[in-house]
């Protein structure tokens, strides 16, 4: 039989010193009351078992070495406050945090180390020399409604966002890994910022950097760079203040990747004259591009995808390999999405570089033979068919960066037309894809998590 250790420690506002850190077993419990300031200096913050904050704030003070103060253990931490003031050094993540308040920096930089931050509050006291990094990987993500937003900075990230639409739902997160194309590359920051409305915003974006993430890139030359998932797009930069330290520019009428470059183009093998996707008569999707120069290209594929972000591959077309004669080509999408899908087409070389054209999008309403409730999602998705199809369903969940999340197939017919999902109850919040696929269909909804 195990037993599970509780240490409950019950503080008034005092202070408990923890000198060379805090160390939470497996199967223990700590449980803070009232709003102490707990002390780790020149230590680690490990929890294997389970930590609650109540209304503490935890400090990470001291000037030893970095790695020798850690915040990890095997368990995600969730701090109400926290408090980086190393004179010294720096702290280092080693696992995934949470915290319901505001990050305080007063000295030293947080080092995500391939991990993430879930932050309620705020990001207070960001400097040159006390800020959140990680080159290698790793994000602070912030997540709320933002309805038309003026100069809304969400959790003090530095995304600064002025919308006359309705955001919704927004997630946003910063990393600090640098982006690279065609050998060009980024500063050391991109935002990824996935709203509940991802079209028609007509924002602005005024995106905040410090000097230590320009990578030797000449400030005065930086633009804003889009990502829609196949291709860089530069918004320019309408206005800029380098003393500090953001670029500014407007006209998204979508939102996926941004980040700031002086260049991030790539040189296309093709000369691409049009990439067009249209809905037929019978509701399926015609494709045509017409190419005025190819140069050793050895065929075409078409991608599909039901979020614009994660595509599936529907064909592959023979090129022309060299050729300066206007070509066209055509085929036709027998299955699209119903409601929303997203085409791109992708080119490839004799030695299998790609590239790939802008992104196509049509809207076709076919009978729903699903019904998805409730969304926002709670503890079980529900997932109602009319009982008209045979065989097996296979249900896709992707969040919004394109991770598949949940996978499973399921037999569907007459006598069973309902699917019960409840691992949907451990999903953080933001917006998810639903896709339920048939032999011959595919079905596809957009699913929305908020926070308990």
């Amino acid at each position: 039989m195990k037993h599970k250790y509780i240490l409950i420690i019950i503080f008034f506002p005092f202070l408990l010193n923890a000198q060379g850190g805090l160390i939470i077993g497996n199967g223990a419990n700590v449980v803070i009351t009232n709003s102490p300031q707990i002390v780790i200096n020149d230590g680690i913050f490990k929890n294997d078992g389970d930590f609650t904050a109540g209304t503490s704030t935890v400090h990470f003070s001291g000037s030893t070495a970095t790695v020798n103060s850690t915040i990890g253990g095997a368990a995600v931490t969730t701090f109400n406050n926290l408090n980086i003031n190393k004179t010294s050094n720096d702290v280092r993540l080693d696992f995934d945090v949470m915290v319901d308040g505001n990050i305080q920096m007063n000295g030293g930089l947080l080092i995500l180390n391939y991990s993430d931050i879930e932050l309620e509050g705020d990001i207070i006291g960001e400097t040159e020399s006390k800020r959140i990094t990680g080159t290698g990987g790793g994000a602070i993500i912030k997540s709320l409604e933002l309805d038309t937003p003026t100069g809304a900075n969400p959790g003090n990230i530095g995304a600064e966002i002025t919308s006359p639409i309705d955001l919704g739902l927004t997630m946003i997160r910063r990393s600090h890994t640098q982006m690279e194309n065609n050998g060009n590359y980024s500063i050391n920051r991109r935002y990824d910022i996935s709203p509940e409305n991802e079209f028609g915003l007509n924002a602005t974006v005024r995106f905040h950097y410090f000097d230590a993430e320009l990578s030797a890139l000449a400030e005065n030359d930086l633009e804003l760079w889009h990502f829609d998932g196949a291709n860089w797009l530069s918004f320019g930069s309408e206005n800029s203040n380098t003393t500090n330290n953001w670029v500014e520019a407007s006209g998204f009428t979508s939102f996926h990747t941004l980040t700031l470059a002086e260049d991030m183009t790539l040189a296309l093998p093709i000369e691409l004259l049009r990439f067009e996707a249209n809905v037929n008569e019978e509701k399926k999707v015609d494709l045509i591009w017409t190419t005025s120069t190819e140069i050793n290209n050895d065929y075409f594929t078409i991608e599909r995808s039901k979020n614009g972000v994660q595509f599936e591959l529907i064909e592959d077309i023979p090129g022309a390999g060299n050729s300066s004669d206007i070509r066209e080509y055509r085929t036709v999408d027998h299955s699209p999405y119903s409601g929303v899908s997203y085409y791109r087409l992708k080119q490839t070389d004799f030695d299998g570089t790609h590239s790939y054209s802008e992104i196509r999008a049509v809207n076709i309403q076919m009978d729903q033979k699903y019904s998805v409730y409730p969304n926002p999602l709670e503890e079980i998705l529900h997932i109602v068919g009319d009982a008209s199809g045979n065989g097996k369903t296979t249900i896709e969940i992707f969040d919004v960066l394109g991770r598949l999340v949940f996978y499973n197939s399921y037999p569907m017919g007459e006598n069973v037309n309902s699917i019960d999902i409840s691992e949907v109850e451990k999903f953080e919040a933001g917006n998810y894809f639903l896709t339920i696929r048939t032999a011959n269909e595919a079905f596809n909804f957009n699913l929305v998590k908020i926070s308990d």
